[in-house]
């Protein structure tokens, strides 16, 4: 994911559109903070006693990654969108438009 994200970031910059990419960089940095946060607060329960359930503790950092990725390939969809403005042959991923 690291390597799309330096794509895009190029492709952004180049769009004069580095605030998109900002707003991605801090919303993914902000779920990989709430994955440390749960992760911290089942180590607490463990200690504690709590017994942990491993396939929702899975499911839960799967659901996390598929977050994650969506928001990535919306970003691409947003970048492929501003690209193609105003070519009449091209489907914009987004029907409202992306300014």
């Amino acid at each position: 994911m690291n390597l799309r994200m330096e794509q895009l970031e190029r492709r952004l910059v180049e769009q004069h559109h580095k605030d998109l990419f900002l707003q991605t960089k801090h919303t993914l940095a902000a779920i990989d903070v709430l994955a440390d946060e749960h992760r911290r607060f089942q180590s607490i329960q463990a200690i504690s006693g709590v017994r942990i359930i491993g396939s929702e503790e899975a499911l839960f950092y799967e659901t996390l990654t598929q977050v994650k990725e969506t928001i990535v390939v919306t970003l691409e969809k947003t970048l492929d969108d501003l690209e193609h403005k105003g070519d009449k042959h091209y489907s914009n991923n987004f029907k409202d438009g992306v300014e």
